[in-house]
């Protein structure tokens, strides 16, 4: 019986997203069959490396933030021991006006007040606001923060502060590897890896057929079908995400913007083509 052939014409008629999952579904089962054949190993090595190229450009073009998660967490804890710093000048004051610590505390609590600080501020701004803070609680003549307390506490925050200006940073370096049509460049590239892998396996079949080599078609067959079925014919119904304009163009993603922090847990964002000899 013959083996239909493996094509790889409909891959550009998917959205980038569905585009991502498929492709990868072909790397995994390509990467999954056992073979000794030196050219379809080299192919598979290349979609492999094509897949992972295409993942990062997705991800990256599709607003994924990669500090985001490491970012949110730092400047939540930031946020803590500032609150902490704000919470035992705080009650300090309610100390008599006759013990000389409260005025201290005064004195202390007024650095919040010069740099209007929030645990709402932007990443960036908080976190360098904190540094400026530091120098001048640290500058202080009239008061040690030894004394009142919180000397372990501001370390901790300018740690942080630091921490969160280095993940800012690293977002910043993502952000600007938002190269207009990086992801284009690599779904091509993807396509091109798969259709040399297919134009291998489609030659295996004709010259050293065999069950499991006609499993593996059969599943690849299968993925295609699918994706024809429900990503791009949109049989499936509603929230099928198809090309617009009926043409074979991808749309082109647009970045998602960071998500809208919230308030309580700390700041914004300021801051196959032809035969040929397979060989054994």
């Amino acid at each position: 019986m013959a083996t239909k052939t493996l094509t790889t014409t409909y891959l550009i008629r998917l959205s980038n997203a569905n585009h991502d999952g498929v492709t990868q579904q072909i790397s995994d089962r390509l990467t999954a069959f056992t073979t000794d054949n030196q050219m379809l190993i080299t192919a598979r090595q290349a979609v492999v490396a094509a897949r992972q190229a295409e993942d990062i450009a997705y991800k990256r073009l599709s607003g994924k933030d990669y500090a985001s998660e490491d970012l949110k967490k730092e400047d939540g804890l930031e946020d803590n021991y500032m609150s902490t710093i704000r919470g035992i000048l705080n009650g300090l004051l309610y100390l008599p006006e006759t013990e000389p610590m409260r005025r201290k505390a005064q004195l202390a609590m007024q650095v919040f007040k010069d740099f209007d600080f929030s645990i709402n501020d932007g990443f960036e701004a908080e976190a360098r606001k904190i540094l400026n803070m530091n120098q001048q609680w640290q500058a202080a003549t009239d008061y040690t923060l030894a004394e009142l307390g919180i000397a372990d506490w501001v370390s901790k925050a300018v740690t942080q502060a630091n921490k969160v200006l280095q993940l800012v940073s690293v977002r910043v370096d993502h952000e600007s590897a938002k190269v207009k049509g990086e992801l284009a460049n690599a779904r091509k590239a993807t396509d091109a890896a798969i259709r040399q892998a297919y134009d291998v396996i489609n030659a295996l079949s004709v010259l050293q057929s065999s069950e499991s080599l006609n499993a593996l078609i059969t599943v690849l067959l299968g993925i295609e079908e699918r994706a024809k079925l429900y990503y791009i014919s949109g049989a499936s119904g509603a929230g099928i995400d198809k090309p617009k304009g009926g043409g074979d163009t991808p749309d082109t993603p647009t970045p998602t913007p960071d998500p809208t922090p919230d308030p309580n847990s700390g700041g914004g964002d300021n801051g196959g083509s032809g035969g040929f000899d397979t060989g054994s």
